[in-house]
């Protein structure tokens, strides 16, 4: 049906020119500064697929680190190798870790064991790494010595070390069962976080590395736990969760006692945070109608501070701030231009584009920018064309919000001359069919769904 529509909507010759420009138009996001703070490596599609690159902080023209054909899902620096990368490549379905330099030499794995492999965290003399290794239901909790490559699997003590077990606490099989995300490492090296999934809910679990057995920092309740993050002293772990609310927050859970207390919930829902290495700064990203608002804030008094604001948008992955606290590198979708990486130095003005996707003979002029409607009850937005003036129109839902941002799928269906009303939440396709039949400068007639 779409292709139809596409086919219908604009002469034959117009068409695939246009949606040759539209593929060609790349984006840049998930932004990881090096320790020396010089360079800042992201992930890409300019080279074609997801691939990791990097850029010098303070501008140039970004080098093309992998050629994965699965592409890339996610990349770190070590911390004592600022030349060193630690990626995450899709190989065979699978993801697989692999330990890379800036200087252009193949990718190299770090463990040949079959299954998922999830990074968990360096100790911080970057010397060693501790990971998992999901495969079907089993997952295996492991280290690896960075200079000779010995990989160690995390097991409890002999008997005969007398090793007392905590009361409550659970074995690694119990524990890591349903595994979806390892990390952070504790500030001391003694223990990990990992976020599970148990009951139908996702659990925040701490695993003690040297007695190798786990404990739950969230009861079994329906709630969603992300983005976990310890306090420079270990004894605090702040998450974003929506446990006890109806959107994200971000929460502080004390280690000893488990206990957990709202830090930061201003209503609309919270889409990232990052908390700076002393522990003294909180920046949030707030989602205010499809937008993100950043907001700086002091921990623990959390008296707002000064912060620029960039151009209207929404994040593309989380925030990260760099070693000495002084910018919060993101990636960020705008309405009328590609996704790209930006930076904010504190009391530096206006935040900074890091990088420029290309996006050849395609003028920011032609990108339609949406408009906030009322379908019913309903938020949604609507794309129109440049022409026709009463175009037809297609209808997007979504499991998830719409952002207003440019989106190749909405672009395309622009350029075809269909207007497009994206609607979410319950009763949504109800609330569109509402919000056409009203709109008299719109022809609902062929409307894909």
């Amino acid at each position: 049906m779409l292709a139809l529509l596409l086919t219908l909507a604009v002469p034959a010759e117009d068409l695939p020119t246009r949606l040759r420009h539209l593929e060609s138009a790349a984006a840049a996001w998930s932004p990881a500064p090096c320790p020396d703070g010089t360079r800042v490596a992201f992930l890409t599609t300019m080279f074609g697929g997801r691939q990791a690159a990097s850029i010098a902080l303070e501008g140039g023209y970004p080098t093309q680190l992998t050629d994965e054909p699965g592409g890339i899902a996610e990349l770190r620096y070590v911390p004592s190798e600022p030349r060193q990368l630690l990626v995450v490549a899709l190989r065979d379905d699978r993801r697989r870790l692999l330990l890379m330099d800036e200087d252009g030499a193949p990718p190299a794995p770090l463990d040949a064991a079959a299954g998922d492999q999830f990074p968990g965290g360096f100790t911080r003399d970057g010397k060693k790494l501790f990971y998992a290794v999901r495969d079907g239901a089993k997952v295996s909790l492991r280290s690896i010595a960075m200079d000779t490559r010995k990989v160690s699997e995390v097991a409890p003590p002999p008997p005969a070390a007398g090793a007392q077990r905590a009361v409550g606490s659970l074995s690694l099989d119990d524990a890591l069962s349903g595994l979806f995300a390892l990390g952070p490492l504790s500030p001391d090296g003694r223990s990990i976080v990992a976020l599970v999934v148990r009951s139908g809910s996702e659990t925040v679990v701490l695993v003690d590395l040297q007695s190798a057995r786990a404990e739950l920092l969230t009861p079994d309740k329906a709630a969603r736990f992300r983005q976990p993050r310890f306090s420079p002293d270990g004894r605090t772990l702040y998450v974003l969760t929506d446990a006890g609310r109806s959107a994200f927050g971000v929460d502080a859970i004390t280690v000893q006692d488990r206990t957990r207390r709202t830090v930061y919930a201003p209503g609309n829902p919270i889409d990232a945070f990052a908390v700076s290495d002393d522990g003294h700064r909180l920046a949030v990203a707030v989602d205010s109608t499809g937008l993100d608002v950043f907001s700086l804030l002091d921990l623990p008094s959390l008296r707002v501070q000064p912060l620029a604001a960039p151009p209207a948008g929404a994040l593309a992955g989380g925030i990260v701030w760099d070693r000495p606290g002084e910018r919060l590198l993101f990636g960020w979708r705008l309405a009328d231009d590609t996704t790209d990486v930006w930076q904010l130095r504190l009391g530096r003005g206006t935040p900074t584009r890091l990088t420029r996707s290309p996006r050849p003979a395609l003028s920011r002029d032609a990108i339609p920018r949406p408009t906030l409607v009322r379908a019913r009850e309903a938020q949604a937005w609507l794309w129109r064309p440049h022409d026709p003036p009463k175009p037809r129109v297609a209808v997007l839902i979504s499991e998830t919000p719409t952002r207003p941002v440019f989106d190749k799928r909405i672009a395309a269906l622009n350029f075809a001359g269909l207007a497009v009303v994206a609607v979410n939440g319950p009763g949504a396709q109800n609330a569109a069919l509402a919000f056409l039949k009203a709109a008299e400068d719109l022809d609902p007639r062929d409307r894909c769904c």
